[in-house]
C-alpha cells in the first residue's frame, strides 16, 4: 500500500463512479457534484447514458459493459479515484472486480491513481450466498493489491420495501420473498451517500478501512408492515410467496427476463434460501460514527417516502 499523503484536489482529481445510474450512485452524486469538478460516470444502457448527460452536463459519461476485460483500463484512464459499484448478481462478478483492480494497479503505477473505494455487501463471510462469496474474493484481491482502498459493506436497503403500492392499494397486501419472522438490518440510501462522500472527500483518513454500514434494525417484516399500516391508516395484509415465485420475481426485477445464465440463477436461489432462515444482521455503530449523527431510522425513512409520494401525486 502507498502510504504517502494524498490531499484531495477537487478541481483536478478525476473521480470515476461505476453503475452511475443505479440507486447507490444516485444517492452519492448529489453530495459530490458541487465539489468535484471532474467526474466520469459509467453506465450500461443508452437510456442511462442519456439521463446522466442531461442530469450532469458537466460530467463525462461513458457507456460500456463492465464485464468486458479491457474496458476497466479505458474507464480508469487518467483517474485519481474510483467508487466502484458492480451490477447486482452479474455474471462472473468476481472477475469483474479483479479486472477493475488490475486496471487500478496499472493506473497507480503509470499515472496518478490514489484510492479505490469498493461498494461491497455486509458480512461477506457468509459464503453460502454466492454473491457474498464473490464479493469476499474481490475484497481479498483488493487488500492484497497494494492499492489504497476503502470497503463499504452495505446491508439490506430500505428502498426495497414498496411503500408506494401499499399507499395506493385500497386493501394493501405485501408479499414477502422470505419468512417474515426473520429479522434484517437496514440501510438508508441517504446514509450510504453521505458516508460515501465523506470517504471520498477525506481520502487517506479512510485508507485500509472496512466499514459495515447499517442504519436501523434488526426488524422483521411483521414489524415493518405494522409501522407502515399505522402511518397510512390501512392494515397491510402480510403473505409469503412460494420459493419458486420469489426466485422468478427476483430474476424479473434484476434482469427483466427468466432467460438468465445459470450462475446468476444460482446466486438468486441461494440468497433467498439464506434470507429465509438467517436474514442479514449488523450493527449501526460504525455508520453512526461516520455520519456524526444517529443514522436514519426505518420509521423516519418511511415517513419521508410517504411525504414524497403524496407531494408527487399533487
Amino acid at each position: 500500500m502507498n502510504t504517502s499523503t494524498s490531499t484531495v484536489d477537487h478541481a483536478n482529481d478525476l473521480l470515476v463512479v461505476t453503475c452511475a445510474s443505479g440507486k447507490q450512485a444516485t444517492a452519492l452524486l448529489p453530495y459530490l457534484i458541487k465539489q468535484w469538478r471532474r467526474l466520469r460516470l459509467v453506465c450500461h444502457s443508452p437510456i442511462s447514458e442519456e439521463r446522466l448527460k442531461k442530469q450532469y452536463p458537466e460530467a463525462e459519461v461513458i457507456r460500456t459493459d463492465l464485464g468486458l476485460p479491457k474496458e476497466p483500463e479505458r474507464i480508469l484512464k487518467d483517474a485519481t479515484v474510483i467508487y466502484h459499484v458492480e451490477p447486482p448478481f452479474a455474471h462472473r462478478q468476481a472477475v469483474m472486480g479483479f479486472n477493475m483492480i488490475d486496471a487500478a494497479r496499472k493506473a497507480a503505477k503509470e499515472g496518478n491513481f490514489k484510492h479505490f473505494v469498493y461498494a461491497s455487501v455486509l458480512n461477506t463471510q457468509l459464503r453460502k450466498m454466492i454473491h457474498h462469496d464473490q464479493r469476499l474474493q474481490v475484497e481479498e484481491y483488493l487488500m492484497e493489491s497494494e492499492l489504497n482502498y476503502t470497503i463499504l459493506q452495505s446491508t439490506h436497503f430500505m428502498f426495497l420495501f414498496p411503500v408506494a403500492p401499499m399507499l395506493a392499494q385500497e386493501n394493501p397486501v405485501y408479499m414477502a420473498n422470505w419468512n417474515p419472522n426473520v429479522p434484517f438490518s437496514f440501510l438508508a440510501l441517504c446514509d450510504l451517500g453521505e458516508v460515501g462522500a465523506k470517504v471520498l472527500n477525506e481520502r487517506e483518513k479512510h485508507y485500509a478501512a472496512q466499514y459495515p454500514l447499517v442504519s436501523d434494525g434488526p426488524l422483521n417484516y411483521h414489524q415493518i408492515c405494522s409501522m407502515v399500516s399505522q402511518e397510512i391508516g390501512k392494515q397491510i395484509q402480510l403473505k409469503q410467496k412460494s420459493y419458486e415465485d420469489s426466485v422468478q420475481g427476483f430474476l424479473m426485477r434484476l434482469f427483466g427476463s427468466l432467460d438468465v445464465d445459470s450462475e446468476s440463477i444460482d446466486a438468486v436461489e441461494r440468497i433467498l434460501l439464506y434470507y429465509n432462515r438467517h436474514g442479514l444482521i449488523g450493527s449501526s455503530n460504525v455508520c453512526e460514527w461516520l455520519l456524526g449523527r444517529k443514522p436514519t431510522t426505518w420509521l423516519d425513512w418511511m415517513r419521508q417516502e410517504i411525504a414524497q409520494i403524496k407531494e408527487n401525486n399533487r
